[in-house]
């Protein structure tokens, strides 16, 4: 088994109360806080090359407060900034993040966001004051029970993202879900846990409302704590579910609320521990980030400049991991996976800034005939990541070319 010089640590990024909401079409202004935000980093380190991730509990970042916590990190540490990935939960219940969102009157919200890359920054430099030599060790297991392929096809032909409860139009699901459960184990020489990475692919929506959450990955890590006794840090990244999310339409129940958030964090928490019991340990010490900037496909109206996105990889011995800054749908990850050179690969959605929704060219055939390319004011369910895409100018194969990009440079690392 590999020793790698592995650090975590944490920052609080919660916002005062009054702040403005992300996640909706309206605006919200938050009135409690039900659990803590968080900005939490993993670095890594062979001695040679040093690369990390961080993960904030956001609805997403845009590209330019992405390059300010990596001109931040690269100041104050002996970590690049472009070998730091950054990507969000994508939590609804937490601060808006874009500054052209924040209404008139939002200065609750500017004042978080002035101060924002000074605290998620402070966990990565926490990281590396938490350095120990750990074994690294890898392990899965499948949950089909929390997440769900939103979008469904109906009897009248079309495609409808979240068309409800029992509704009796729907044929069946349009697309897959990801159920695996990625499980890295960081192992102190003494054989305690230091730290745990876990992956796995839901929106953040259950609870909605005016209280700041974390969602379901706060329930996670509490329970995690609570359970191992070396009470290791945890750091959640969210896979590509751009068309996933936790509601069953077979159900007469709506799972929803702070109650249905805890049960799916303390269900992932339960598969966490499972896995622990069949890991597989590292083969080697290798480290590695690649990354390439690429021009998405787009309307000749458009502006280009919105489509000029970063995809990045990072290697830690034989496992990958890739970022991409979008919400991403789940058969594009699945493609990732069975391409990528590497035996565990993990894929970050919402990474190193935010283009909107990302479908597949199948998804864009399914609903184009059914939305225009105009914003929307009002959830669209007759194609509502497909005509976000659209307005953007966006046009079929942009997932797809950010998928073949994220298996080149996993090929590039391995």
């Amino acid at each position: 088994m590999s020793s790698i010089l592995t650090g975590c640590g944490e920052s609080i990024i919660t916002p005062e109360l009054g702040v403005s909401m992300a996640g909706y079409f309206e605006d919200r202004l938050s009135t409690v806080v039900h659990d803590d935000l968080y900005a939490k980093a993993m670095i890594f380190s062979n001695g040679i090359v040093s690369a990390g991730i961080l993960c904030c509990d956001l609805i997403c970042l845009p590209r330019e407060e992405i390059l300010k916590i990596r001109k931040i990190v690269s100041e104050k540490t002996d970590l690049k900034g472009e070998n730091l990935m950054i990507c969000c939960t994508h939590t609804h219940t937490g601060p808006r993040t874009r500054i052209s969102k924040v209404s008139a009157g939002g200065e609750v919200t500017l004042k978080w966001l002035k101060k924002f890359p000074d605290l998620a920054a402070e966990a990565v430099l926490n990281a590396f004051n938490n350095m120990d030599f750990c074994d690294i060790s890898s392990g899965k297991v499948m949950e089909d029970r929390i997440a769900f392929n939103r979008r469904y096809h109906m009897k009248d032909g079309t495609v409808q993202t979240n068309p409800g409860n029992q509704n009796p139009n729907i044929v069946k699901p349009a697309g897959p879900i990801d159920p695996e459960v990625g499980v890295i184990s960081f192992t102190r020489e003494d054989g305690s846990i230091k730290a745990l990475y876990i992956s796995y692919t839901c929106h953040l929506d259950n609870v909605g409302g005016t209280e700041i959450s974390a969602d379901y990955p706060g329930h996670l890590a509490r329970r995690l704590a609570e359970r191992l006794d070396d009470k290791p840090f945890v750091l959640y990244t969210n896979g590509a579910c751009g068309d996933i999310n936790h509601i069953d339409v077979r159900s007469p129940y709506r799972r929803k609320g702070h109650e249905h958030s805890r049960w799916m964090g303390e269900t992932l928490a339960g598969d966490a521990c499972k896995a622990l019991n069949n890991m597989e340990g590292l083969s080697d010490e290798n480290i590695g980030v690649a990354s390439k900037i690429i021009q998405l496909p787009m309307q000749d109206y458009a502006d280009k400049d919105t489509g000029k996105v970063e995809i990045q990889a990072i290697r830690v011995g034989d496992m990958g991991f890739v970022g991409v800054p979008a919400e991403y749908f789940v058969e594009l990850q699945l493609d990732i996976k069975e391409r990528s050179p590497f035996k565990w690969t993990f894929v970050s959605e919402l990474a190193n800034g935010w283009v909107g929704y990302i479908p597949t060219k199948k998804a864009f055939e399914e609903n184009m005939k059914d939305v225009p390319s105009t914003s929307m004011k009002i959830f669209d369910h007759k194609g509502y990541e497909v005509r976000s895409a659209l307005s953007r100018g966006l046009l079929p194969g942009v997932g797809e070319l950010m998928a073949d990009t994220c298996v080149e440079l996993l090929e590039i690392l391995k």
